[in-house]
């Protein structure tokens, strides 16, 4: 996606947006956050675009979804992860898709980690934690790069060392249409 932060002037976008949300006082180590709305919004409707096409594509070709769903957008923010800032282990389970694009980099932003949630899993024991068997693993936060993950997925940002406040748009996707076997009686529409 090289070249789509500038073409699209995201980062400015992103950085109006924040400006006008910024609150009176803020907490020096708060993550400053836009409204959920910036999908509704004339200025973003190009970069939601590419969102769309981008989730269709995996929803089809890699996760083999019924190529008849919908892609809804259905919340699009802006962060700010201000110097000694993190966010806490979280996920999206109202979504099927959440994502998080960077229009910004610095060397020292932490990545974004990902931790295979707890669960029930008939799992062998572990006799030394690495990258392939510890269910965490992180994506760098350089300019341009678009993550799409499952919204299940427990995902946390470590602590901002940088002086530079850390820039990402998150976002959620809903996919619309019939979900569940129509011949059976859990089919549902969304």
């Amino acid at each position: 996606m090289a070249g789509i932060t500038d073409s699209l002037k995201i980062k400015d976008l992103l950085e109006k947006e924040l400006a006008e949300n910024k609150k009176k006082e803020v907490d020096p180590w708060s993550i400053e956050q836009t409204h959920s709305n910036l999908h509704k919004k004339k200025e973003f409707e190009p970069f939601c675009g590419v969102i769309s096409d981008v989730v269709h594509s995996i929803s089809k070709d890699i996760m083999e979804y019924d190529e008849n769903y919908f892609m809804d957008i259905t919340a699009m923010w802006g962060n700010r992860q201000p110097k000694g800032a993190f966010f806490r282990t979280h996920s999206h389970h109202n979504n099927i898709f959440s994502g998080v694009f960077y229009p910004d980099e610095d060397k020292d932003f932490p990545s974004i980690s990902f931790h295979r949630p707890f669960g029930s899993d008939f799992a062998p024991t572990i006799s030394k934690s690495n990258e392939y068997n510890g269910g965490l693993s992180g994506m760098e936060c350089r300019k341009d790069i678009l993550i799409v993950f499952p919204a299940w997925l427990d995902h946390n940002i470590p602590i901002n060392p940088s002086d530079k406040g850390r820039l990402s748009i998150s976002f959620n996707v809903m996919l619309r249409g019939l979900f569940g076997e129509t011949t059976s009686n859990q089919s549902t529409l969304f």
